[in-house]
């Protein structure tokens, strides 16, 4: 049986999926009004995903990972600033 918590988590799943694939879409065209509705769109289906993660969290479905600290924060923007060749700015 499908349970509430499995459709609740797949729908999450859902939206984030789509958030990404329009993403990837708004960055493969050239028509800029395109490129608008598909980022608009992007940005509802985040919209969808926030308020399903609230319900599955107020449910005890969910549990995002907790934040992270500024020694971790630090770390990874210096590694990506390097990496990609920009200057680090913490």
């Amino acid at each position: 049986m499908y349970t509430e918590r499995e459709m609740t988590l797949d729908v999450l799943d859902l939206a984030k999926m789509s958030a990404v694939e329009f993403t990837k879409a708004a960055t493969e065209t050239s028509n800029p009004d395109i490129r608008q509705a598909l980022l608009q769109i992007r940005s509802q289906c985040e919209q969808s995903h926030q308020q399903i993660a609230q319900y599955a969290q107020a449910k005890n479905y969910y549990m995002p990972a907790p934040p992270a600290n500024q020694q971790d924060i630090s770390s990874v923007a210096q590694f990506l600033q390097q990496s990609m060749g920009q200057p680090t700015v913490v």
